[in-house]
C-alpha cells in the first residue's frame, strides 16, 4: 500500500494493526480532516509524545473509521481500526494547519497469525475488556483470537510509556510476548 496526501492526526495513542479506539473530534478543524478520511477509506495516526514532538522515525497506524457518533456532550466521537502500521515518507501542512503525507505500509508481526498455545494472557484480557464499558463497546467478539492478537491488545491497553511501547514496532513477537507476560504474570 503506498497513499500520497493521506491526512495524518498526531495523537498520544498507541495502536497496532486489529486495534481499535474511540477518537472525541473537538477542534473544528479536523471535521475537514474527518470528511476527507471518510472519503479516503482511513487515515495515519501518528504518535507524538507529550511535548508534542514528532518520533523519529516517523511511523503510524492507518486506521479506518467504523462508526460514528455524537457523545452526551455532543462532541463527534469516531471509533477507529487500525489496519496497518506505516511509514510516513514525507508530510506538508495546509492553510488550516491540518497534515497529509505521502504513506508506505510497513509489514509488522501482530498481523501474522499465531495459535494460542497458552491461556495466560487472553483470560486475563478478556476479564478487563468485559469489566470496561468503552472496550467491551470496541471488542465485542468473544471469539479465540490469535496469540499475536492478545500480545498487541495488551500492548496497546498496558500503561506503559509511549516510547517503551514504540520499541515493539521493531522488535519481534516472542520479545513483546515476554514483555507483556513480565507485567501481567507478575501479579
Amino acid at each position: 500500500m503506498n497513499i500520497t496526501n493521506s491526512p495524518i492526526i498526531p495523537l498520544p495513542i498507541f495502536l497496532l494493526p486489529n486495534g481499535m479506539s474511540r477518537l472525541r473530534i473537538v477542534e473544528p478543524r479536523y471535521l475537514k480532516m474527518v470528511r476527507i478520511a471518510y472519503e479516503q477509506q482511513g487515515f495515519v495516526i501518528k504518535k507524538v509524545n507529550n511535548q508534542t514532538q514528532v518520533s523519529d522515525p516517523i511511523w503510524g497506524s492507518w486506521v479506518q473509521i467504523i462508526n460514528f457518533h455524537q457523545g452526551k456532550d455532543g462532541i463527534l466521537e469516531l471509533d477507529v481500526q487500525c489496519q496497518s502500521l506505516v511509514t510516513i515518507t514525507s508530510i506538508e501542512e495546509d492553510a488550516d494547519n491540518l497534515q497529509f503525507g505521502n504513506i508506505v505500509e510497513q509489514k509488522h508481526w501482530s498481523q501474522e497469525l499465531k495459535q494460542i498455545k497458552r491461556q495466560t494472557l487472553s483470560k486475563p484480557l478478556y476479564d478487563l475488556i468485559n469489566k470496561d464499558a468503552l472496550l467491551a463497546e470496541l471488542y465485542p467478539y468473544n471469539a479465540k483470537p490469535s496469540e499475536n492478537w492478545v500480545v498487541a491488545r495488551w500492548l496497546e491497553l498496558l500503561p506503559v510509556n509511549l516510547h517503551v511501547k514504540e520499541t515493539f514496532i521493531k522488535q519481534d513477537f516472542e520479545q513483546a510476548r515476554q514483555f507483556v507476560e513480565s507485567i501481567i504474570l507478575q501479579e
